[in-house]
């Protein structure tokens, strides 16, 4: 391996905090699915869901199922896409990688036949558990077949190696047979085998660890007064073309992590956004610039060489129900469409809040959202950033807030999505539904979770909670077999160590409650046996029966909170 790939592979190790006993092909292994992945997909993202390498592993290293711009994980997530967006847009992302330095037929060959394996109505070869999982999230996908928007899924094929492409008309030959086999499966769209080298995997890398920016041809524009903690402002115009420009990544797909400032996930096709759509539709487009109230973006930085604006680190913190109607019809949008937008440079987080809430009040948006995503997510984020040493987390209130942060590993970064499920898991006693898309899962717990009076500690240790948990886990201190009842882990840690009984979450008893819990888990030893206790309370119920299938069940808490009770 190189010097260059070996120094990247050092770098993401740390980053990922994956043990120190890792090897080396297991860790290239995640090193190339991240790799690959993060070409396509921007939001946070789950290694260990998607590495499928090891025993029985078909020759897949990786399987990465991307619904509607989300990486699915759960059964539970497809439903749920599929019934808020009312249609599915689906990309199957498979990877195979080597580390060594030449590109061979036969395992590129028995790349391809994996996938036609992992597919079949007549499966011949034993598989793993992880890839019977991702063959079980496929084939939800397709009993969805009826709303594909875009017809069947697009399949990239990533064969990752440390060597050299040099378009051997060999290996060529042999990448073209096995395509046509591929699409006589009649299951598939288009199909891409892309060959990724060392210098390939190290531009993928330095891609995905870089500052998130787009460019965009601004002509129709005026420049604002100056204001406040604002650094330029602008109001204009921008077509359809400049606009998809930056919501959409390099392949086309919408960048989900770009409204998460909004206060509102996509609602589908609700009334007010089929409206939107019939507009698009009709001779009204013309007048679209007119008829809607466009969009507001506010970003970090900007560099602009006459009407070239270069835009960094930014969030659409207005017009998420708008972008995503654009997106799903840009095929049948007329080129001259042009839509209202505002855009506001400021590193001011409270001038990004005072948007936030003046531009969504125009809509119909609870006061509650509004608080949940603006004063309470700063709030929380204070109190993260006030805590440090070993038990340091960073709660990233924006997508990729801390991805170009030089030193922080991944697992210690606490998403929005990954606070809500281990908040209404460890307290609200939810485990069962933390596989769900989280959009729907904050529908569900949205009057009980990030409401002014509720301590910042309560957020904190069910995040330090799953931290540990997932560091044991990384370090198989804590069987692997119980990953799927994580969520499950962090309730029953919680009632061991405060108890089954919580005092009103706006008491100073609370806090107290809290208080305990972190004490326990800021000594990793102390922690560690907790889990344990857990974890045998857990296996008694589960007897020997780890299919992911059984962290759904609504009893699956209650039942090992009994037998916790009995050690």
């Amino acid at each position: 391996m190189d010097l260059v790939t070996t120094s990247l592979l050092k770098a993401f190790k740390s980053e990922q905090a994956f043990p120190t006993d890792i090897s080396d092909p297991e860790l290239f292994e995640h090193f190339a699915n991240y790799c690959v992945t993060s070409q396509t997909y921007g939001d946070e993202l789950d290694l260990t869901a998607i590495h499928t390498g090891g025993a029985d592993d078909l020759g897949l290293d990786g399987v990465v199922p991307i619904v509607n711009g989300t990486l699915v994980t759960d059964v539970n997530e497809v439903d749920d896409l599929a019934d808020i967006n009312k249609h599915i847009e689906a990309e199957l992302i498979f990877c195979q990688s080597k580390t060594g330095t030449h590109f061979d037929g036969a395992e590129i060959s028995a790349f391809f036949d994996g996938v036609k394996e992992l597919l079949s109505d007549n499966p011949s070869r034993p598989r793993n558990s992880t890839l019977t999982q991702s063959e079980i999230l496929i084939r939800k996908i397709y009993t969805h077949s009826a709303i594909f928007k875009k017809g069947n899924p697009l399949v990239r094929l990533y064969y990752v190696t440390t060597g050299k492409w040099q378009d051997d008309s060999k290996l060529t030959a042999i990448i073209a047979g096995n395509k046509v086999e591929l699409e006589e499966l009649n299951i598939f769209g288009e199909i891409l085998f892309i060959a990724v080298d060392a210098r390939e995997v190290q531009r993928y890398y330095n891609r995905a660890n870089n500052r998130f920016s787009k460019s965009i041809n601004f002509t129709g524009k005026i420049t604002l007064p100056a204001l406040p903690e604002v650094q330029e402002s602008y109001l204009g115009y921008l077509p359809i073309s400049e606009y998809l420009k930056l919501i959409t990544d390099d392949s086309g797909n919408i960048v989900r992590g770009l409204f998460y400032d909004n206060v509102r996930d996509y609602q589908g096709e609700n009334p007010v956004n089929r409206e939107i759509s019939v507009t698009l539709n009709s001779p009204e487009s013309a007048l679209f610039v007119l008829l809607n109230n466009g969009v507001t973006v506010v970003a970090e930085a900007l560099s602009k060489t006459g009407d070239q604006f270069t835009i960094e680190d930014y969030q659409v913190v207005n017009g998420c129900q708008t972008s995503y109607v654009l997106y799903n019809n840009q095929s049948i949008i007329a080129a001259d469409l042009s839509i209202p937008i505002k855009l506001i440079v400021s590193k001011d987080a409270s001038v990004k809040n005072q948007v936030i809430k003046a531009t969504n009040r125009q809509t119909q948006v609870k006061t509650e959202e509004l608080t949940a995503l603006t004063d309470f997510q700063k709030g929380l984020e204070d109190y993260y950033s006030a805590h440090s040493g070993e038990t340091k987390l960073y709660y990233e209130r924006r997508s990729q807030q801390y991805r170009t942060t030089p030193g922080i590993e991944k697992i210690r970064i606490v998403s929005i999505s990954s606070q809500i499920r281990s908040f209404a898991s460890m307290y609200l006693e939810l485990p069962h539904q933390a596989g769900r898309y989280y959009g729907t899962l904050l529908k569900r717990v949205e009057s009980q979770i990030f409401i002014e009076g509720h301590p910042s500690i309560a957020y904190y240790a069910s995040a330090l909670a799953l931290y540990r948990l997932e560091s044991f886990l990384r370090r198989k201190v804590i069987d692997n077999n119980f990953r799927p009842f994580k969520y499950h882990l962090l309730a029953l840690l919680r009632i061991q160590v405060a108890g089954q009984d919580m005092p009103s979450m706006q008491s100073n008893k609370f806090i107290r409650y809290c208080e305990k819990i972190v004490d326990v888990i800021v000594d990793e030893n102390v922690c560690l046996k907790h889990y344990q206790k857990a974890v045998q309370a857990l296996d008694s119920v589960l007897d020997g029966d780890y299919e992911r299938d059984k962290a759904k069940d609504v009893n699956l808490l209650s039942l090992a909170s009994v037998e916790l009770s009995k050690q």
